[in-house]
């Protein structure tokens, strides 16, 4: 009763079930934790062994993942220690694997050209994926559980449970994002979801499938300029910044821009976000209409049908 593996899943069971990110904690958990400690009595893990975990994370050029993992084994050892499982946990005093900053990658337009021509070629699912955070500007999390039965006709209605600051959250949906969401073959499952693999559980694995397209991009500038090119490292949360930037660069209002990212912060933060609940839902429409013709404009050189 005192494997690791048994451990994490009570973990999940009693605790991470009742957060907004338990799904991610274990999700995390599993891949790092369990699938190298799973058969270990909990008792055997020394604070040299969580260090060797995290180091071997952050050596694969995963510095930010070994963070977290590094947080999340805190809490959980934390856990077993309310429960009187362990003593003392043996992730205490181990700092972060570095130090993170706040991020500011923004694709250039080249940047988005080759990325859009990578998704075109990447096909299901990561190009689809990769299409639809791009022109929508939503989370990683989000898209990748959307549901037929959360689309109604050209909006996409995220409820209360499934935002990350708790909001319900309307996205309309340009027709450019329309059609990506069409191209994406259904893969039938219970759950509805269309961003799957075997219509169980929604799209995983975004480290690979972020260095598919990756490896794509620079085939294609490679082929576009004659010679190799350095495309600097970029994420999938880098693409809702990249489509926040261009908002701006086409003069959208900061407060639309806030209101389509579903930013409670900033100038909607605040007595705003208390007493102002006009969700900007035309401006909205305007904003990523705009968005998604710019992008196909600079991509495939058409005026988007938008």
């Amino acid at each position: 009763r005192d494997k690791i593996k048994t451990l994490v899943e009570q973990f999940s069971t009693r605790h991470l079930s009742t957060l907004k990110s338990g799904e991610t904690v274990k999700r995390e958990l599993n891949r790092h934790v369990v699938k190298v400690w799973g058969e270990r009595d909990i008792r055997e893990i020394t604070k040299r062994d969580v260090i060797d975990l995290l180091d071997g994370i952050s050596d694969s050029g995963r510095a930010v993942s070994a963070n977290r993992v590094r947080a999340y084994l805190n809490k959980f050892f934390s856990w077993c220690v309310e429960r009187d499982i362990l003593d003392q946990s043996p992730a205490m005093g181990i700092k972060p694997a570095a130090k993170e900053k706040s991020r500011d990658r923004v694709l250039s337009d080249a940047e988005i050209r080759w990325f859009w021509a990578a998704c075109e070629e990447e096909g299901q699912p990561w190009g689809h994926l990769g299409k639809l955070l791009l022109l929508t500007a939503q989370r990683v999390g989000e898209v990748v559980r959307v549901t037929d039965r959360e689309l109604s006709g050209d909006v996409w209605h995220l409820t209360s449970d499934r935002t990350k600051n708790g909001r319900a959250h309307d996205v309309p949906l340009s027709v450019a994002a329309q059609e990506a969401l069409g191209a994406v073959e259904r893969i039938k499952g219970d759950a509805g979801l269309i961003m799957t693999t075997n219509g169980k559980t929604p799209l995983s694995g975004f480290h690979k499938g972020r260095n598919r397209l990756a490896d794509r991009m620079v085939e294609v500038a490679t082929v576009e300029n004659g010679a190799p090119v350095d495309i600097p490292h970029w994420t999938f949360h880098d693409l809702r910044r990249t489509a926040a930037t261009g908002m701006a660069r086409l003069g959208i209002p900061v407060r639309v821009t806030e209101a389509v990212l579903n930013h409670v912060s900033g100038t909607g933060g605040g007595i705003v976000s208390v007493y102002q609940r006009y969700d900007f839902g035309d401006e909205k429409r305007e904003a990523l209409d705009a968005w998604a013709r710019f992008v196909l404009e600079l991509t495939e050189g058409r005026p988007g049908n938008v």
